[in-house]
């Protein structure tokens, strides 16, 4: 039977109000003029139960969260979700007596987190499932979502005249189709479980077949030689290789025998060439002492020079009066001095005992005493130096005698050896190189084999898995003959309302859309159209009919009707069209009662039955009804306040003061005909026609005047 799915409440919180819309009968309409907020009240359905609804910027603006009461299956539902903001991206769950948070569900899948579409789609008893998608040439696993779901219960009044179940979406065509298979039993979860697995192996083969390319590509440019040529030459490079690498052993070893008899000859030499870097270094180091002896006596030297001019200048200018700058030649004879301060550099005058002679002249014998004693370990370190040149001199000689007999000795049998030597080391590195790049190509050509036998092994998984799949769809070939009897039942019902210019309407057995005179949904208006309307009415109609009758189909039992009269005329064709519709409507609300729900919204009041009906009340006669017309849940309490007070010519204050539910008049009072509300838990048949707005004035006015009527949240917007 279809999967039971019922909203019982809608609860709308805006800035400064809050408004609670029930919905207990089979069959509700909402009808009203443009504007007054119908559709919006119908997407404030699908956003509260997660869907990405398209919310008016009035209700952004104003409206907080939204509040809905759901049955699911055999569970009360009551989910909480904020318009904007953070919290936007998740629902509260809420007790459904209580109302409690129990806790938060988020919209979107992670990993081990239940989603609202789990919670959701678990109640409803309905299978949760990854559908084999693609995107961008890979396998992407997609999630079927109650949203998903909820696309064949809500029929939106921009896409009812344009795709059936969203079709014209490709990001949602593969989607469609699966979940019509899952509803009406023509694929379970090992078939889609069946059908991941060929893409992900379809993938992997595409992925494997790519690499065989392109290492047989490389394989191709690089060396032409099949496997089997590399493999006889790699035999043939190894045996040579172990021919060559014997014959260079084989010199080593005479290289070896040879150089045993020159072993003295050898250490004499090593030992003459220590000997000789030694003095080197001893030289080094005596050149290093010299060169600093000479500068200890050119510094004394030069202190000696430094006296005797002194002793020079004290003896030649003493005597003398300055009476200008020996420097600048400026006079002198204005200048105030100190006494005891020389009238050049103003500097206190010498001490006698400074320009002393014997104290300069103990000066010049200790400086000559220092010179002498300098010179002379100059000369030691120079003999020094000069011996230890001597000695190096020797040794570089005996280092070169020594070579010269070693390579005598040797000239002959050692140097052909070591030419011999090198070729052969040559050659064997040359055959090494050769064979490293023969095994790397063998490598490449033995990964080309891993890579043909992954491709044979997936293509035998493919084929098995085909096989599954073939086999599964012939164990589930028998529910096609509930496509069949769908197919029936949708023509029927279709033909009964007599649409011009169709003749045959089936449901298609692949893609399981209505094609209406062998022609396909899209193509049978230009634009949209009161056809395609009423196309997809008995399409969506008709699911949920078979879903009720038959155990085994999933079909939700709520439909949601947006505009079910669009492109219609008010011709008397199109208005008995319509009537049919609407008397559809009916039979299903008096056929199946509380088992289905059907919510409609339209601009115009439905067309008046011949006979009443239990399954709603009638309100033909009913003008006005504050229930339904609901610009209040895209306005600021504040706003409506004042827009009721500008009506009855009241203040704003008063408005406030008598805010509560509309009550039902008694007849005879002011304003009785004037309909009520439906009372709480009997959403019944509703619309709103402007025409009665004076009346709906005066009413108001004379129960203001008696102090016996309060406004409050039923009445939504001005009259």
């Amino acid at each position: 039977m279809a999967v039971h799915l019922r909203i019982v409440s809608l609860t709308v919180t805006t800035t400064e109000a809050e408004q609670t819309y029930r919905f207990d009968r089979p069959a509700t309409v909402i009808t009203g003029p443009i504007g007054t907020g119908k559709s919006s009240l119908l997407m404030l359905f699908k956003h509260a139960l997660g869907g990405s609804a398209m919310l008016t910027p009035a209700v952004r603006d104003h409206v907080l969260s939204v509040q809905a009461e759901v049955a699911a299956g055999d569970e009360r539902v009551v989910l909480r979700r904020t318009i904007e903001g953070d919290t936007a991206d998740s629902v509260d769950l809420l007790d459904p007596h209580s109302l409690a948070l129990e806790r938060t569900l988020p919209l979107r899948a992670s990993e081990g987190v239940t989603t609202l579409s789990d919670h959701l789609l678990d109640a409803l008893g309905f299978p949760r499932e990854q559908i084999a998608a693609r995107r961008e040439g890979a396998a992407r696993p997609q999630n079927l979502t109650f949203n998903d779901l909820y696309a064949y219960a809500y029929l939106q009044a921009r896409e009812i005249d344009r795709q059936v179940v969203g079709h014209l979406d490709s990001w949602f065509e593969t989607k469609r189709r699966e979940l019509f298979r899952l509803m009406f039993g023509l694929t379970d979860s090992a078939l889609m479980e069946l059908k991941r697995t060929r893409n992900q192996l379809l993938d992997t083969l595409k992925a494997r077949t790519a690499e065989h390319d392109n290492v047989s590509s490389f394989l191709a440019a690089s060396d032409p030689r099949s496997d089997d040529e590399l493999r006889a030459e790699l035999t043939q490079l190894r045996d040579t290789l172990e021919r060559a690498s014997s014959a260079l052993a084989s010199l080593r070893t005479e290289l070896q025998e040879q150089t045993a008899a020159d072993t003295a000859v050898r250490d004499e030499l090593q030992n003459a060439i220590r000997a000789a870097r030694q003095t080197e270094e001893e030289v080094s180091a005596a050149a290093d002492l010299v060169e600093a002896r000479h500068a200890v006596v050119a510094q004394v030297q030069l202190d000696l020079s430094r006296l005797a001019r002194s002793v020079t200048a004290i003896d030649q200018l003493s005597p003398f009066e300055f009476v200008v700058c020996p420097r600048c030649m400026q006079s002198l004879a204005a200048r105030a001095v100190e006494d005891g301060h020389c009238l050049v550099c103003l500097q206190p005058d010498p001490v006698e005992a400074d320009i002393d002679p014997a104290a300069i002249e103990e000066t010049r014998t200790a400086l000559q005493q220092q010179l002498e004693d300098a010179q002379r370990i100059q000369q030691s370190d120079e003999a020094h130096l000069q011996t230890v040149q001597e000695r190096s001199q020797q040794l570089s000689f005996a280092v070169t005698s020594l070579r010269r007999e070693l390579d005598a000795q040797t000239r002959d049998a050692v140097a052909p050896r070591f030419d011999a030597i090198a070729e052969a080391s040559s050659r064997v590195a040359s055959l090494k190189a050769s064979i490293d790049a023969i095994t790397q190509l063998r490598e490449s050509w033995a990964r080309v084999r891993t890579i043909d036998a992954d491709i044979r092994s997936l293509k035998a998984d493919r084929r098995q898995v085909n096989k599954d799949i073939k086999e599964k769809s012939e164990q589930l070939k028998a529910n096609q003959t509930l496509l069949g009897d769908l197919s029936t039942e949708f023509s029927r019902l279709l033909t009964s309302w007599n649409l011009p210019w169709v003749d045959t309407a089936v449901i298609d057995r692949d893609t399981y859309l209505p094609v209406v005179n062998g022609r396909p949904f899209e193509t049978l208006q230009a634009s949209g159209g009161g056809i395609a309307t009423s196309v997809n009415l008995a399409y969506s109609l008709t699911l949920l009919a078979f879903g009720l009758d038959h155990s085994d189909v999933l079909v939700p039992s709520l439909l949601v009707i947006d505009s079910p009269r669009k492109a219609f005329g008010n011709n008397a064709s199109d208005r008995q069209r319509a009537a049919e519709i609407y008397s559809r409507f009916r039979t299903l609300a008096d056929a199946y009662g509380e088992r289905l729900q059907l919510i409609i919204a339209d601009n115009d009041p439905r067309p008046s039955p011949a006979t009443p009906s239990a399954r709603w009340s009638s309100t033909t006669r009913t003008p006005w009804c504050p229930a339904w017309i609901i610009p209040a849940l895209i306005r600021s309490l504040a706003s409506r306040a004042s827009q009721i007070a500008d009506v009855l010519g009241v203040s704003r204050a008063a408005v406030r003061k008598w805010r509560s539910p509309v009550r039902r008049e008694p007849a005879g009072e002011p304003g009785g005909n004037w309909p009520t509300s439906p009372p709480r838990g009997s959403v019944g048949w509703l619309h709103a026609e402007e025409r009665t707005v004076h009346h709906r004035r005066s009413h108001l006015r004379a129960r203001f005047s008696s102090g016996r009527g309060r406004i409050g949240r039923g009445v939504e917007g001005s009259p």
